[in-house]
């Protein structure tokens, strides 16, 4: 005989119905759920957050570098998961380790200063960007490189920063050690200072010591840019001497 069912309640193994049962009775079956939620809450809490530290490297490593180079990505590696630390109750703090770095790939230090105080090294990688010197247009060799000759360019400068030229003053009038093609970005070894002294060249020679001023006429042996040391031939005494050039052909001994 088929048997019509006309409530829930009917069906074996039926969700049960919250509203008919008592206080009591629902608390006691709704402890355990209270319990885990507690318990994953209070975890939660006890534990700080892997996104917070990652945060914090990025800070840190922000704050060191906006000024020289406001354009830069920063990556930071994800933590072991399995790694469970102590919530801070302090605001974390970066560092950068013994001969570390700001930008390429690098290391940052977090440290926690709480209660329960932990130090944490997190890798990173940073790339930089900044306008550097470069060339305009082709520049021949030997030729003084002029305001014409340059330009200033957003480059990559994460590996080498040290060999770019950030300033368009420390190009200005310096020579061209070879043929320099456009659009390249300039460095120190491609340049020299422009000469002041041409070898066989009239010069002065110049003698100061003690309040007293000598000038002698003499003939450069070797050319000079200012601040070289030189040899030059005084036309008087017909001695060899070394100077320092100082100026367009004036050469500076020591009395």
């Amino acid at each position: 005989m088929v048997r019509t069912l006309h409530n829930m309640q009917d069906l074996p193994g039926a969700a049960v119905n919250y509203r008919r049962l008592s206080p009591c009775v629902l608390s006691v079956l709704l402890l355990p759920l209270m319990i885990y939620a507690a318990n994953a809450i209070a975890g939660e809490d006890a534990t700080q957050s892997h996104a917070s530290i990652r945060n914090a490297v990025v800070t840190f490593i922000s704050d060191g570098i906006d000024e020289a180079y406001p354009h830069h990505e920063i990556k930071v590696n994800n933590l072991d998961p399995r790694l469970k630390l102590p919530r801070c109750k302090v605001p974390l703090t970066g560092f950068l380790p013994a001969g570390g770095q700001f930008i390429g790939n690098t290391t940052i230090g977090i440290r926690c200063s709480g209660g329960k105080p932990w130090t944490i090294y997190v890798p990173a990688s940073v790339k930089a960007m900044r306008k550097v010197v470069t060339t305009a247009r082709p520049i021949l060799r030997n030729s003084v490189i002029s305001e014409a000759d340059i330009r200033l360019e957003e480059r990559d400068v994460t590996t080498g920063s040290d060999t770019y030229i950030f300033d368009p003053e420390n190009v200005l009038g310096k020579l061209a050690k070879r043929a320099l093609p456009s659009s390249i970005s300039l460095t120190p070894a491609m340049m020299s200072e422009p000469l002041l002294v041409h070898r066989g060249q009239q010069v002065i020679i110049l003698a100061e010591g003690a309040g007293i001023e000598v000038r002698m006429a003499g003939t450069a042996l070797m050319d000079g840019a200012e601040g070289q040391i030189i040899r030059a031939k005084n036309k008087r005494s017909k001695r060899t001497v070394e100077g320092q050039v100082v100026q367009p052909g004036i050469i500076k001994v020591n009395m």
